[in-house]
């Protein structure tokens, strides 16, 4: 069972000695470009993923290099393991793969543009339509206000849900499966949020609330522990849809769009789950 991958050998090699240090089998698997812990015995996963989180958040604690000169594996210069100034970017490069990165950045970049002052989000090309009927020649904007966001605030949080879990889902099961649920959850909650509301919104949480719900009715279904959510972590991100919906957060929220992304994210769990993909 593949527990992490990482791109640096030596981050690989001093999680993989402290693993075994804690007494948890694992190996180092090798591909061109990353190397991944792959743990023998499938029952310690939830263990070995408490450890992988604790040594992500500060790997440069003296346990993991002592466990790797017990192991005999430091052959170099122990400055070799002070990666404290690359870990934050390794660490953001690791957990996810070129999809996920370029939705991230292009969302950066768009925002960054707006709050320069270089365009009027809503009145931009990648705003949803203002009126009816539809210009089919310009199909885009179905999807496009996925990547407008107008505060910092909104920015961060989509990005950061983003990233965790358009990372897991894209590393573990493709870049097919993640840009399906980023199209199907985008158009059906900039659908409902136009039809049900206005034209004028944007950001990412509604494609944010298809992958919670695809996360966590997938792993549900298919008791798969990669591609997961508890069920804690579920109700609390319902109970702020549910805030949204009776007014009680701090800002204007696209509720509706939160809703049919959830739901989007919810029918591609089933229909995966059915097909057996």
């Amino acid at each position: 069972m593949v527990l992490h991958q990482f791109e640096h050998l030596r981050l690989a090699q001093a999680l993989s000695d402290y693993l075994t240090s804690q007494h948890i089998d694992n190996k180092i698997e090798h591909s061109e470009f990353h190397h991944v812990i792959v743990l023998s015995n499938a029952s310690q996963y939830d263990q070995a993923k408490i450890e992988l989180d604790l040594f992500l958040a500060n790997p440069n604690q003296k346990k993991y290099l002592s466990a790797s000169w017990d192991s005999g594996h430091i052959n170099t210069d122990s400055s070799e393991l002070s990666f404290a100034n690359s870990s934050l970017l390794s660490n953001f490069k690791d957990h996810a793969g070129v999809i996920t990165h370029s939705i991230f950045i292009l969302c950066l970049v768009i925002y960054g543009l707006s709050a320069l002052g270089f365009f009027n989000p809503i009145g931009s090309a990648l705003a949803f339509y203002t009126h009816q009927p539809f210009d089919y020649s310009q199909s885009w904007r179905f999807i496009t206000p996925a990547f407008l966001h107008f505060s910092l605030v909104h920015i961060v949080f989509n990005l950061l849900w983003w990233w965790q879990l358009g990372g897991v889902i894209e590393l573990q099961q493709g870049k097919q499966r993640l840009l399906i649920l980023f199209v199907f959850s985008a158009i059906a909650s900039n659908l409902a949020q136009y039809f049900l509301v206005s034209p004028y919104f944007g950001g990412l949480s509604g494609v944010v609330y298809g992958l919670v719900g695809y996360s966590w009715l997938y792993g549900l279904l298919t008791k798969d522990n990669q591609v997961t959510m508890s069920n804690s972590m579920f109700m609390v991100l319902l109970g702020w849809l549910a805030l949204g919906f009776v007014n009680l957060l701090p800002a204007n929220v696209a509720n509706y769009a939160h809703l049919f992304g959830l739901l989007a994210g919810l029918i591609v769990a089933v229909i995966c789950n059915k097909l057996k993909i």
